[in-house]
C-alpha cells in the first residue's frame, strides 16, 4: 500500500483573514505582501485603506491599482482629514521609495491611527498592477 497524504492546496496565493492580520501587525511590508493583501481585500477577507502620500503629478504618472486615497505629503495634515474618521481601519501608506511614507506612518500613529503599515521601498519596488491618468 502506498502512502496517502491529505493536503489541501489553495488555487491561488490567497491569504486567510488571520494571515492578513498577521501581515498588518508589521511596521513594513514588501511588494508581494501588499499584492496578497489587495487580493484578499478584493474577496472581502480583509479591509484596509491604501494611501499614496506622493504628490498629484506622481499620482497621475503612476499609482498602485486599488489605491483608496491620495494624501500628498506637502498638504498632509489638510488632506488627512479625508480619513480622520477611519483611524480604526488598518492603513497602508506608500510613496516612491518608502521615506516619505515612513514619516507619514509615524505622524499618523502619533495622531491616533491604530494600524499604519509602510510599503518598504515604495512604488519603485512594487511588482503588482499599476495604473496612470485620472
Amino acid at each position: 500500500m502506498g502512502n496517502t497524504f491529505n493536503m489541501t492546496f489553495r488555487a491561488s496565493e490567497e491569504l486567510t483573514k488571520e494571515e492578513c492580520l498577521l501581515i498588518l501587525k508589521q511596521d513594513n511590508i514588501n511588494s508581494k505582501q501588499l499584492e496578497q493583501l489587495i487580493a484578499a481585500r478584493l474577496v472581502n477577507h480583509i479591509t484596509f485603506n491604501l494611501v499614496d502620500v506622493r504628490e498629484l503629478t506622481e499620482w497621475f504618472e503612476q499609482r498602485i491599482k486599488y489605491v483608496n486615497y491620495l494624501i500628498p505629503t506637502t498638504s498632509f495634515y489638510e488632506s488627512l482629514k479625508q480619513i480622520e474618521n477611519e483611524k480604526e481601519i488598518p492603513t497602508i501608506v506608500y510613496c516612491h521609495i518608502g521615506q516619505r511614507s515612513a514619516y507619514c506612518q509615524k505622524v499618523m500613529r502619533e495622531m491616533g491611527f491604530k494600524t499604519v503599515v509602510n510599503l518598504s521601498n515604495g512604488i519603485a519596488a512594487y511588482t503588482g498592477d499599476l495604473v496612470s491618468g485620472e
